[in-house]
């Protein structure tokens, strides 16, 4: 058998199950914990369960820059599909995902993802993206902490685009650290406008907490900053 069709059609089978069952667990898990919290656990299970019976290994370096008592804002390049299955599965912290409406009216996965807290954002709604934006940040003061895609897309050859300004707002507003992710490898295994599954390997390298933005005024340095060390990461691991 072709092995990409197989793992394709495997993928798809899995996500679709996977979806029913902990989708539906993750809606019943908000009944006994408003916060949420139970019901991203089983999100991060769903997608541990996506990479580790796809053959998509994670590995994970700098996990001693995570801090342990306070939410942060991980701030990483976007590659693929997969970025989010590793990021959400294996980052050992709550996390409140900011994502496009349309999502959420998906079933089962829409629901788990409304149930966990998620926020919601309408693109091309200023209105709206503000609130999203507002929402955001008092789910960081909360206690949860945030991954940012500043680049508003996937890439579409593994390079970095420019960071759009967000992820130094919300860091500031809620007076949180923010964390560079470096992700490599996840473009090769869902390649941008297929479908196509080709298992690999996802690496994360996570950098040192930057919480300059705290003590003074940031006007787009520190983001670059960001973008530089990813870039830096990317071109020592290729």
């Amino acid at each position: 058998m072709n092995k990409p069709f197989y793992h394709t059609v495997k993928f798809w089978i899995l996500i679709i199950s996977l979806s029913i069952l902990l989708g539906t667990a993750a809606v019943l898990a908000r009944l006994f914990d408003r916060s949420g919290n139970a019901s991203h656990n089983i999100a991060s299970l769903w997608c541990r369960l996506l990479c580790q019976w796809n053959g998509v290994k994670v590995k994970i370096t700098g996990l001693e820059h995570i801090l342990t008592d306070q939410p942060q804002i991980f701030v990483s390049n976007h590659q693929g599909y997969f970025d989010i299955f590793a990021l959400s599965g294996f980052l050992p912290v709550q996390i409140r995902w900011v994502a496009k409406s349309s999502l959420f009216k998906m079933p089962f996965m829409g629901w788990a993802m409304t149930a966990a807290g998620y926020i919601r954002v309408e693109r091309g709604d200023r209105k709206k993206s503000y609130q999203a934006f507002i929402q955001t940040v008092e789910k960081v003061k909360q206690g949860s902490s945030v991954i940012i895609f500043p680049e508003g897309t996937r890439s579409e050859d593994g390079t970095v685009g420019p960071f759009k300004k967000g992820s130094n707002l919300i860091a500031s507003r809620s007076h949180s650290p923010m964390i560079p992710v470096t992700i490599i490898g996840s473009g090769d295994i869902i390649k941008k406008g297929s479908a196509i599954i080709n298992p690999g390997t996802v690496q994360i390298i996570l950098s040192p907490p930057i919480t300059k933005h705290l003590h003074e005024k940031d006007d787009g340095e520190i983001l670059n900053s960001i973008r530089n060390t990813i870039c830096a990461n990317l071109k020592t691991m290729s």
